[in-house]
């Protein structure tokens, strides 16, 4: 049977919406799409999926991780916020295989313990491009992985390219994850928890990306929620 993976949502304007290329992306690999808004329990449905991927969107509430609202921030939406956070909890301590992506990545370091840099722009100003203004199937920077992570032996090599549309990003890491990528000027672009089956945060957008590096992402990621 193919793995049934849940997908969070994002809230849009009385609505919830998830972009087309997350459902693409995880029917390619394999796996069988569930859409779960976050205003579902978690903890209802949780035990039913084989895996859960986390997808992108807004910023996250600077009060999950003690600071006060950077001038910089963007929309907030705390429900999303906890329904995202329940959701990685739940889905870790089932040690379900977990895809955490963009903001998705912010969430599941903040989920455990971890920071968020609110504005990279102002708080880290000597940074390359983060927030592209091509499409997003445009390969915009290099991502360094670091050796043997569970992403390296993922995209065997030690540097992909990939696209770029964030503000925000880890700052400080939770202590069950570790770093796994960053760009050139140490922006840290994946996190991993070495102690889970798959447990793998990207800030990039794979699922956007028409390469192996992201297919082989995917793959990985349906292939853990099999077992």
């Amino acid at each position: 049977m193919k793995p049934i993976i849940g997908i969070t949502m994002q809230p849009v304007k009385g609505a919830q919406q998830l972009n087309q290329r997350y459902i693409e992306s995880i029917l390619a690999a394999g796996g069988v799409p569930l859409c779960i808004p976050n205003t579902t329990p978690i903890g209802a449905i949780i035990s039913r999926l084989d895996g859960l991927l986390v997808i992108g969107g807004d910023d996250i509430h600077p009060k999950f991780f003690d600071e006060e609202p950077h001038r910089a921030l963007g929309y907030v939406d705390i429900t999303r916020d906890e329904s995202d956070i329940a959701a990685i909890n739940a889905a870790l301590s089932q040690q379900m295989p977990l895809l955490a992506i963009c903001r998705g990545a912010q969430v599941l370091n903040v989920a455990l313990g971890g920071s968020v840099y609110q504005d990279i722009p102002s708080q880290l100003p000597q940074t390359i491009q983060h927030k592209q203004a091509s499409s997003r199937a445009t390969h915009i920077h290099t991502v360094h992985v670091v050796a043997q992570t569970k992403l390296a032996a993922i995209v065997h090599s030690d540097s992909i390219m990939t696209n770029s549309f964030h503000h925000q990003s880890v700052k400080d890491v939770a202590p069950a994850l570790i770093v796994s990528a960053t760009t050139s000027d140490g922006v840290i672009e994946a996190i991993e928890h070495p102690d889970e089956p798959f447990c793998v945060g990207v800030q990039w957008h794979p699922e956007e990306l028409h390469d192996e590096a992201s297919s082989q992402l995917f793959h990985a990621f349906v292939e853990a929620c099999h077992h």
